[in-house]
């Protein structure tokens, strides 16, 4: 069984598109991994393609002291390319995934297959820590699972497992419940 955690990024600076961590930011990571990251044994690391997803990664793994963010992998499943829309749907609804939304149809069903993808290829032991965006991260979850969770806060963590996932690992083309 494939173990997987996935973590929002730690405090930023600015908005949905650009930025970095804050130096508050840096801190929480580096805390966060110390007080609840060490021992886990995290053996794959992804990140979104924003830098602070990668910055948040480093300083957690600084903090726990016992796993390195070297190798980690930029995952597209754990952003958009759909950024206005998202950035409205974000203006009028917040954080919490809304199921019939076209948005939410299009990005959960894309973000999930190409997520699901990348955990089929790794080891059957494999432990991942997937770091990314709210409400992306929700919007996956729903994709991967068919349920809603509350938008995570920074670094907070949500964790399932391969065989949670709401198909196995392949998609049917359909989209999620």
């Amino acid at each position: 069984m494939k173990k997987i955690e996935i973590r929002r990024h730690a405090l930023n600076d600015s908005g949905l598109r650009e930025g970095m961590l804050s130096p508050e930011g840096i801190k929480q990571a580096r805390g966060v991994g110390a007080e609840q990251m060490r021992g886990q044994g995290y053996t794959h690391i992804a990140v979104s393609e924003l830098f602070r997803t990668s910055q948040t990664a480093a300083a957690m793994a600084e903090g726990a002291g016992d796993f390195t963010a070297s190798s980690l992998v930029v995952l597209p499943a754990l952003f958009t390319k759909r950024l206005d829309e998202l950035a409205a749907y974000i203006k009028e609804h917040g954080s919490v995934v809304k199921p019939d939304h076209p948005v939410i149809k299009k990005e959960s069903l894309r973000m999930a297959e190409e997520f699901a993808a990348h955990v089929e290829n790794l080891p059957q032991d494999a432990n991942l820590l997937a770091i990314g965006h709210s409400p992306l991260i929700e919007i996956m979850v729903y994709g991967l699972t068919g349920k809603i969770i509350a938008p995570l806060k920074e670094c907070e963590k949500f964790e399932l497992n391969d065989t949670q996932f709401k198909r196995g690992l392949v998609f049917d083309g359909d989209l999620p419940i």
